[in-house]
């Protein structure tokens, strides 16, 4: 419904930001002389009077100001925002650690609604959405002018219920429509850690909670009570979560003093985070990443790579370089209970690099217009796949479908990998259903085809650490960590 703002209401916003800060009591003292504050305040008072005496149609006053207020935070960044008491309520549910929804981290890239991550084992996971998605309508709606989580509030609902996502992906012409059906959303930080090899361990965490330190720690310890003597940390399409436990996970790997993060703010000024405990595991360690690696995973890896404590292979990753704070408003009657969510602080790496791609273009130093995320000190390639075929396939629900089938009447090993046999099988199982496609289609696809399949069969019989067993020595990622690893010995 929203869209993007007239430069008159962009100054009605600007009036209605010194209103706010005149009925709150500022924290520090605002720029404006008091004489341009109270012309602003009359300013907004005399539109919002103005509209809503003379608007065609009668305008609630609650509404009104409501969309006067998202609309300011809207036009600072993509993650600042007022939360309305039902988006409050969802906030609060899911910082809880379990809510009911589809199971994807979003947030805006290019002024695009995007897929950050699905997470692991989820709905949204189990029905092919991917990392770089962008979310153009949600039920039928369009995403236009949609805050973040505006679109979340949106996505998730109750248990067993469904909602449909218009999708455009990136290299593919067409939008893809897939509907998803809602579950409960719980999970662990550390959803997988074994042993790769007799002295290389393997340590999965999918987002930082309060838990995730101890959580990385004790696998950690279990690990190196195997014999672990080199790490592969996988942060991929770990979009992020509470800043506090990315300075605990990094303290594991570096040495007493060493400084992890700086973030800094008009309001809170600049402060330093450094490592307190001493190195924890001393041994070698490689950090995977991806594009959906983003925020407190981001502190980490920017962590571990400037203070050369590991390895970072993958890709670059999301860029989300900010800090949010979260004030509960409280009770307004008649309105209801309202927070405000507002970036207060950017951070900075220990080699001074702000990685956040949301930067004002005024604020970044020439040249440095893609100098967003992470990058890895070792890329790691892909295979390339037909991405036409594979979307088809994802859109259709071919490899949910075919798993469903396939787990009812077979049964699955332990050592079980989608081989000849299997994609015979899916291949009978796409020409049954009518399905078109080419031979040569299916062949350059073939190594996405048999991680999909593995997928959905895996997660109707496996954990998740089963999975990232099996999957590991077919994992270009893990694959070239060892690598690294072992030349670094």
């Amino acid at each position: 419904m929203r869209k993007y703002l007239p430069g008159w209401f962009a100054a009605l916003l600007g009036a209605m930001a010194l209103v706010a800060s005149l009925a709150a009591g500022p924290a520090q003292a605002l720029p404006e002389e008091p004489a341009a504050r109270t012309s602003a305040a009359e300013l907004f008072f005399d539109v919002y009077s103005m509209t809503r005496s003379a608007y065609v149609d009668t305008v609630e006053a609650g509404a009104l100001i409501e969309a006067a207020l998202e609309g300011m935070l809207q036009s600072l960044d993509p993650n600042s925002m007022l939360l309305t008491p039902e988006q409050y309520s969802d906030l609060r549910i899911q910082l809880d650690g379990s809510f009911e929804g589809v199971g994807i981290t979003i947030g805006q890239r290019e002024g695009w609604l995007t897929v950050i991550s699905p997470l692991e084992g989820t709905p949204a996971y189990r029905r092919g959405v991917r990392s770089g998605d962008r979310i153009v309508a949600i039920d039928g709606g369009t995403t236009e002018g949609l805050t973040t989580d505006e679109a979340v509030s949106r996505i998730r609902g109750p248990q067993g219920t469904t909602v449909n996502l218009t999708i455009l992906r990136p290299g593919v012409i067409d939008t893809l429509s897939i509907q998803i059906e809602r579950d409960v959303i719980d999970y662990p930080s550390v959803s997988s850690s074994f042993m790769l090899t007799d002295s290389t361990g393997y340590v999965r965490l999918t987002r930082f909670s309060e838990d995730s330190p101890r959580e990385v720690l004790d696998a950690i310890s279990a690990l190196r009570d195997s014999g672990m003597t080199r790490l592969v940390f996988d942060l991929r399409s770990n979009s992020g979560g509470l800043f506090e436990p990315a300075i605990d996970v990094s303290d594991i790997f570096l040495p007493a003093g060493a400084l992890v993060v700086t973030t800094r703010g008009q309001a809170v000024g600049e402060r330093s985070y450094y490592a307190r405990r001493g190195v924890l595991f001393e041994g070698s360690v490689a950090v995977l990443v991806d594009g959906g690696t983003a925020s407190s995973a981001e502190i980490v890896a920017g962590a571990l790579q400037d203070q050369n404590a590991a390895e970072i292979i993958g890709t670059r990753t999301f860029g989300k370089g900010s800090v949010q704070s979260l004030s509960d408003l409280g009770d307004y009657p008649g309105l209801g209970h309202y927070a405000v969510k507002l970036t207060t602080a950017r951070y900075y790496t220990p080699s001074g690099h702000c990685i956040d791609r949301t930067l004002r273009d005024d604020f970044l130093e020439p040249g440095a217009e893609e100098d967003w995320g992470i990058s890895p000190d070792y890329e790691v390639e892909v295979p390339a796949i037909d991405a036409q075929l594979v979307t088809r396939l994802e859109e259709d629900a071919s490899f949910f479908d075919f798993a469903t089938r396939y787990t009812l009447e077979n049964d699955v090993p332990a050592d079980f990998w989608p081989g000849e046999e299997v994609l015979a099988a899916f291949r009978q199982f796409l020409d049954e259903s009518g399905f078109e496609y080419t031979p040569e289609e299916f062949a350059a696809s073939q190594p996405y085809i048999e991680r999909a399949l593995l997928r959905e069969i895996a997660l109707r019989v496996w954990t998740s650490d089963a999975y990232y067993r099996v999957i590991a020595p077919h994992d270009e990622y893990i694959q070239k960590a060892l690598q690294v690893l072992q030349e670094g010995s």
